[in-house]
């Protein structure tokens, strides 16, 4: 896929290029944590530099959204193995530790969310980048991913989220993770696979005034932008919206009598 890089992704391109050149010193180098959207471009970039077996993204834990970027050195590229394989291999002291995760317990007094927990770390000065997922086990805790180089500050500093009093703790039991996640179920039938007929279904838009919302530029297809109308959709595929949401398209399950396409997919809430 070739990038027509836009100037807001400028900035990050030329992040990647630093951390290339400081792979190219022969160290394992990390980048802060990216969205999704950063993510998605950070991977075709790298691969546009030739670079594709060079790095990986890792969020903590395997469904993390919110990711760091791992770049190798070069002279590990002709090794066989992918690039984390490789990471884990040649630097685990390094992998083990560029990602910290921090347990938040309330005292049960009241539902915390997730807008609760981010806006208590922000409130403490932290720049986004430097948090990852915030993933939600209860009504009253989450488990924080963060960089290794704020996790002691945070474990000194989160005393309350909202108007609750909480306590922070290491956590230390990823591979048990089991985050709670809320989805709305969408079932449809679509005239085709065609990206302006599944925003229309997915948002209860028109076909014409999906086709203007997906040409004006707020469309995303697994985290990259798009702009044509008649991309055919893969599947599966995240599909975003602004204004509207963030949704993936799971299957089309078979035809209707009348030729349509049965759709199968969920909305994020």
């Amino acid at each position: 896929m070739k990038l027509n890089i836009t100037d807001a992704q400028k900035l990050l391109a030329s992040r990647i290029e630093d951390l290339l050149r400081k792979a190219d010193r022969g160290e394992l180098v990390c980048g802060n944590f990216l969205t999704p959207s950063e993510a998605a471009f950070a991977s075709v970039y790298m691969k546009e530099l030739g670079a594709s077996n060079r790095f990986f993204l890792f969020g903590g834990y395997n469904e993390a959204e919110r990711k760091r970027i791992f770049v190798l050195p070069s002279f590990l590229s002709d090794i066989d193995g992918d690039a984390e394989e490789k990471t884990r291999a040649y630097f685990p002291d390094e992998m083990s530790g560029l990602i910290r995760a921090v347990r938040i317990q309330g005292s049960g007094y009241r539902t915390l969310s997730h807008r609760d927990y981010l806006g208590s770390l922000l409130a403490l000065g932290i720049e986004r980048s430097s948090l990852g997922d915030i993933a939600i086990l209860s009504d009253y805790s989450a488990v924080l991913f963060c960089t290794d180089k704020i996790f002691d500050f945070l474990l000194a500093s989160i005393d309350r989220v909202a108007s609750d009093k909480v306590t922070a703790s290491e956590y230390e039991s990823i591979s048990e993770l089991e985050v709670r996640r809320e989805y709305l179920p969408i079932s449809d039938t679509v005239a085709s696979n065609r990206l302006d007929c599944i925003v229309g279904a997915l948002t209860n838009l028109s076909r014409e005034k999906a086709q203007i919302a997906i040409k004006s530029g707020l469309c995303e297809v697994n985290y990259l932008p798009e702009d044509r109308c008649d991309l055919a959709l893969s599947i599966p595929s995240t599909v975003s919206v602004r204004g509207y949401g963030k949704y993936d398209v799971l299957s089309f399950d078979g035809e209707t009598k009348r030729g349509r396409l049965r759709m199968v997919a969920r909305k994020y809430v």
